[in-house]
C-alpha cells in the first residue's frame, strides 16, 4: 500500500505530461495537413481578445498572455464555419480579412496560421521539450524508487524485525503441586479394640478438699505483741 501511495503521484504527472506531448504532435501534424493540401478560402477575423496566465514561485512571479482570434469562412460546400484559434498574429484585429487552410474534406481542421509559422513551431517545440524533461524526472523517481529506495528500505526494516523478538519470552515452569494421598479410613467405622473408660492402674485418692488445719476464717482484729505507741505528752525539742 505504500508503494503504491508513493508511485501513484508520479505516475499521474507523467500521464498528464503524456497527453500533452501527443496533444502537442497532434496539433502539429493538423497544422502540416492544412499547409500542404493546397486547398485556401478567404476568411474574416470577428473577434479578438486575450488571456493572460499568472504564475508564482515564492516572490517570484511570471505571467504570459496568449492571443485568441474567431474567424469565419466558407467552405467547399458553401456552408459557413467559425472556428476559434489562438497564437495567432497580433496584427489581425476585428474585421480583417484572412487565408483559411484546411486538409481535404475536413474544414473543421481548419487554421488561419501561415504556413511554417516560425512561432508556432518554436512554442510546440520548447512545449515539447518541457514535457519530456517533466515525463523524464517522473520515470526517473520511479526507477530510482524502485531500484534504490525501496531495496533500502526493506533492509531496514528486516534488521528492526530481527533486532526485536518476534514473541515475548517464555514464562518459567511452575513446580506442579502434589495432593498429599487421604488417610485411609476404615470402612465399619473405628475399630472394636479401642480402650475405653479408666485404665485400671489409674490413681482415684486425688484430695477433695482443704488441708486440715488451715484457717478457715477472717482475723477479727490487730495481731497482737506489737509496741506501744508514744507517750501523749509528745516529743520534746
Amino acid at each position: 500500500m505504500f508503494d503504491f501511495v508513493i508511485l501513484a503521484l508520479p505516475a499521474l504527472m507523467a500521464a498528464g505530461g503524456i497527453a500533452g506531448i501527443v496533444w502537442a504532435v497532434v496539433r502539429m501534424r493538423r497544422l502540416r495537413a492544412a499547409w500542404r493540401s493546397g486547398i485556401e478560402v478567404p476568411g474574416r477575423c470577428l473577434r479578438l481578445y486575450a488571456t493572460t496566465v499568472t504564475r508564482r514561485q515564492g516572490t517570484h512571479r511570471s505571467s504570459s498572455t496568449t492571443l485568441h482570434h474567431v474567424y469565419e469562412f466558407t467552405d467547399g460546400d458553401g456552408r459557413h464555419r467559425r472556428f476559434e484559434e489562438a497564437g495567432g498574429s497580433a496584427t489581425v484585429i476585428e474585421g480583417d480579412t484572412v487565408v483559411v487552410r484546411y486538409p481535404q474534406g475536413r474544414p473543421d481542421r481548419a487554421t488561419a496560421l501561415p504556413p511554417g509559422d516560425a512561432r508556432t513551431r518554436v512554442g510546440m517545440g520548447i512545449l515539447l521539450g518541457f514535457l519530456s524533461l517533466f515525463v523524464a524526472g517522473c520515470v526517473g523517481f520511479g526507477v530510482f524508487y524502485l531500484s534504490v529506495f525501496k531495496p533500502a528500505k526493506e533492509k531496514v526494516t528486516e534488521r528492526i524485525e530481527d533486532s526485536w523478538p518476534s514473541a515475548p519470552p517464555a514464562a518459567p515452569p511452575t513446580t506442579p503441586r502434589v495432593t498429599p494421598p487421604a488417610l485411609p479410613s476404615p470402612p465399619d467405622g473405628p475399630p472394636d479394640d479401642l480402650p475405653t473408660g479408666v485404665p485400671s492402674g489409674f490413681p482415684t485418692d486425688f484430695p477433695t478438699g482443704f488441708p486440715t488445719g488451715f484457717p478457715s476464717g477472717f482475723p477479727s482484729g490487730p495481731p497482737s505483741g506489737f509496741p506501744a505507741g508514744p507517750p501523749s505528752g509528745g516529743l520534746s525539742r
